[in-house]
């Protein structure tokens, strides 16, 4: 009788978990949730929980969210805490067995989740999912996927690496990988999650079929040609952090060195065009920071080469081999500097 009782409350408590958890982190984007969480309501695959993970916004969308959507999950916190933290968070408190990192200023076609989820259950080797990505009018391609160059940079040519505003994994594999890096507060976090994937012996799958818009550049101050500090900063900062903990020992010594070069180029091309304020606080600064934190990076470096099931051989097959910077360089030239 105690056993029956059992085996119904467990296969009760099966029935009642989501399939997919989506995850949306809000900074002062109020403005944006309506569309959002809508676009997800109206998506032909209904089996998933929401939850939002607030960073302190100042612009009513916490009121906003009780008001109007009573039903999702609301984590707030009392100032911004950064992507990552958040996102573990809403990780933590997910019950899916997918877990969606999903964009608050993105539009969802009405397939998105039901293509994820088919893809992502019909290959046990795909780790993360990714989507195809419209520009908010819809009328032009963000990126299918993003591909990396072997220094880090988000920009190459060949496969695609990693994705972008919207990550779907299982969440036994985010476990198992150690989550989002909490040190990265924004900007290649995502570089970083799906390097670990790549790791521990799982692909990165793009799935053209699932489609979103996003206004992609709206909560980071400039377009996609200009860059500011805070920026710079942060990217510099936290790609360096991902060198050193994600490579072996053997390439990052090859690779540091040729990283530095080109850093040191940036540096003289800066100080040309006079911004050496822009240097001291960008690429000093993360130097800085990257050696007050080297203790930590170290042993998160400790585990995951410890964990790791894949060489940097066949890591690097899915990386261009040369400077995507300089590539990109030769085509938009030097990024204008907006000192916000």
């Amino acid at each position: 009788m105690l056993l029956k009782k059992l085996e119904g409350y467990f296969l009760k408590k099966k029935i009642m978990q989501p399939k997919v958890s989506i995850i949306i982190t809000n900074y002062n984007g109020k403005r944006y949730l309506e569309r959002c969480i809508e676009s997800l309501k109206d998506n032909t695959f209904k089996d998933f929980e929401m939850i939002i993970v607030d960073n302190g916004s100042a612009d009513d969308s916490i009121n906003f969210i009780k008001r109007k959507y009573p039903e999702i999950k609301l984590v707030e916190f009392n100032s911004n805490h950064g992507l990552s933290i958040a996102s573990n968070k809403g990780a933590r408190l997910a019950q899916g067995e997918y877990l969606f990192f999903y964009n608050n200023d993105t539009i969802a076609d009405k397939e998105m989740l039901n293509e994820l989820v088919r893809v992502a259950d019909s290959d046990s080797h795909i780790g993360v999912c990714g989507c195809k990505t419209l520009t908010y009018s819809g009328d032009q391609v963000i990126n299918s996927g993003v591909e990396m160059d072997i220094f880090g940079y988000p920009y190459g040519r060949g496969r695609t690496f990693y994705v972008d505003a919207a990550i779907f994994i299982k969440k036994d594999l985010l476990e198992e990988i150690g989550g989002f890096d909490e040190k990265m507060f924004l900007y290649c976090e995502d570089r970083d999650l799906c390097w670990r994937v790549w790791l521990h012996g799982y692909k990165i799958a793009v799935v053209p079929q699932a489609i979103f818009k996003h206004d992609s550049f709206c909560l980071v101050d400039g377009d996609k040609f200009t860059t500011n500090p805070r920026r710079r900063f942060m990217n510099e900062t936290f790609t360096i952090r991902m060198l050193l903990k994600n490579y072996s020992a053997f390439i990052l010594f090859l690779i540091m060195p040729l990283y530095l070069f080109i850093n040191l180029c940036e540096i003289l091309i800066y100080f040309i065009k006079g911004k050496p304020g822009f240097v001291f606080n960008t690429y000093l600064t993360a130097y800085y920071w990257n050696l007050k934190n080297l203790k930590d990076t170290l042993n998160k470096r400790k585990m995951i080469q410890k964990t790791r099931r894949v060489s940097d051989i066949k890591i690097m097959r899915n990386l261009y081999k040369f400077s995507g910077k300089a590539l990109l360089f030769t085509k938009i030239g030097i990024p204008k500097v907006a000192l916000i």
